[in-house]
């Protein structure tokens, strides 16, 4: 029995969480009816859904005639938030892994050159 390499587990676990969230918000809304009612999806996937709610804000904001009504919320657009918001989490993640392996390098490299 052989098992993946360490990077293809992380994509499997990458894509197993964005998928969860993503099915959990669409089961949500098609369950309720409205996206606002439940946040499970954006508990799930916190930074990263807000950094996704603000950058949509951000770029819907030039197109926007004033404030929104109450009844123009997609319904698809909820699921949609929290599934970006979890790959946002997930690219997160994998920049702050890259660092503290660059890291852990360049210091090692230092210290051999200070024995040197």
């Amino acid at each position: 029995m052989s098992f993946p390499r360490p990077r293809t587990w992380a994509l499997y676990a990458a894509v197993l969480y964005v998928g969860t969230v993503a099915v959990l918000g669409l089961v949500d809304v098609l369950a309720d009816g409205s996206p606002g009612d439940s946040a499970a999806p954006y508990v799930l996937a916190f930074p990263g859904s807000a950094v996704a709610a603000v950058a949509l804000y951000l770029a819907s904001a030039p197109f926007d005639s004033g404030e929104p009504s109450a009844d123009s919320a997609s319904a698809l657009g909820a699921p949609a938030v929290g599934a970006v918001g979890a790959l946002v989490n997930v690219l997160l993640l994998w920049a702050a892994v890259s660092f503290a392996r660059v890291f852990v390098r360049e210091c090692r490299a230092a210290r051999r050159a200070r024995r040197a």
